[in-house]
């Protein structure tokens, strides 16, 4: 294809868009990054990289907010004349109820919730009308735009997920592959916590949020249970029935339990062999990274998710609690899952440490691995998937 096909991504929650603009870059695609105007200061362009000057004149900010008041209040003469120019729109959140009022069709719609946001009417009462009559306006948009969107990229291993495309019924539209959640970026930046490394046999790290006090079903329906409890409790197993193994926990100060699982460590009185980071931005957290042995992430049922892409990147051991089995796996996606030790309970964690010492070199052999799988099927290998159904849809337009 001779001509530089354009793209405005639009759109960053978890930082997932400003990761797909850099890979598309990298192939030769002209992408932009159109920013809400509200977007989380954690997941702004420059807490993802460490050289933002090469990428700044491709991020833009829209003059709409993502949420139903903004979508309300946007302009639509002013919206068409930030995206003027551009071959093809790739959205999140709020997009498609957006380019619904202005009369454009979204290319590609990436859902970055489970339930596909925006797509359901919250409870209300009669005190909340206000509220009740903008969420209706959006969703009612949110839906229409979804359905005149061309291709849904989502990897639909979640039954909510496959519920909601279903329940919209667009599954002709679905694409299932994965979201591009992490951007592997080459640095010669020191961690500066070379240390942790240091006369320890064992580093281990989770940066996933800690949420595991059961709050109820409606709770956890929103929020989900990470079972940051079940990995204290199996490391504090793991520390006392091997006394002669120097480790280390990492965690972060990161979500509505952090006070809980400080009081269980202390309860478990292995406080000397933890240490706690306050939350930081991802690129920093990937450095960080670099230092583990193994990357812990969620302890109940979940898909590889954030965390996990981001150990894989960066070459490491995942412990999970993966939601399918290995064949149900490749029976929805086609290809073989990176080495994963599964892990559901204090007992798994303690067999797994104590497994990982005790065969260094295999555990060494199965990281290369999953860096390997991460290029291939989660890094530059799924921008190319992404490309290819770019360049379909532009061929379908001239």
């Amino acid at each position: 294809m001779n001509k530089k096909i354009k793209v405005a991504l639009i759109g960053n929650m978890n930082n997932v868009f400003f990761t797909g603009m850099r890979y598309l870059r990298d192939l030769d695609i002209d992408a932009h990054l159109f920013m809400y105007k509200n977007e989380y200061d954690h997941f702004k362009p420059e807490n993802d990289t460490y050289k933002i000057d090469k990428y700044k004149e491709f991020i833009h900010t829209l003059s709409v907010a993502s949420s139903g008041k903004g979508l309300i209040l946007s302009n639509t003469n002013t919206i068409k004349e930030e995206l003027k120019g551009y071959d093809i729109f790739i959205g999140c959140g709020i997009a498609p109820a957006l380019f619904e009022k202005i009369g454009y069709s979204l290319d590609i719609f990436v859902p970055y919730a489970d339930e596909v946001e925006l797509t359901s009417y919250d409870n209300f009462q009669i005190k909340d009308i206000f509220r009740y009559f903008v969420r209706r306006y959006t969703v009612d948009k949110q839906i229409k735009g979804i359905k005149n969107t061309k291709k849904i990229i989502a990897s639909a291993i979640l039954q909510k997920t496959k519920n909601s495309i279903k329940r919209l019924n667009v599954e002709d539209k679905l694409v299932k592959t994965y979201i591009l959640s992490v951007y592997r970026e080459a640095t010669n930046i020191d961690t500066k916590h070379k240390e942790l490394k240091e006369d320890r046999d064992l580093v281990l790290f989770s940066n996933i949020r800690h949420h595991w006090k059961d709050r109820g079903e409606e709770d956890k329906r929103k929020n989900g249970d990470k079972g940051v409890n079940k990995l204290i409790i199996g490391y504090s197993q793991f520390v006392k029935n091997n006394p002669n193994t120097t480790s280390i926990l990492i965690l972060f100060e990161y979500g509505v339990d952090v006070d809980a699982s400080k009081e269980l460590i202390k309860q478990l009185e292995i406080e000397e062999y933890v240490k706690w980071f306050p939350l930081m931005p991802r690129k920093e957290i990937l450095l960080l990274m670099k230092e583990a042995d193994i990357v812990i992430g969620s302890l109940s049922d979940a898909s590889i998710g954030g965390v996990g892409f981001e150990a894989l990147s960066c070459g490491k051991i995942l412990m999970h609690n993966l939601l399918q089995t290995d064949e149900e796996y490749y029976n929805e996606i086609g290809h073989e899952l990176p080495f994963i030790m599964r892990a559901n309970s204090p007992k798994d964690v303690e067999h797994h440490l104590k497994e990982f010492i005790q065969n260094r070199e295999f555990f060494a052999q199965k990281s290369k691995e999953n860096q390997v799988w991460f290029d291939k099927y989660a890094g530059i290998g799924l921008a190319k998937e992404y490309k290819k159904v770019i360049e379909d849809l532009y061929r379908e337009k001239v």
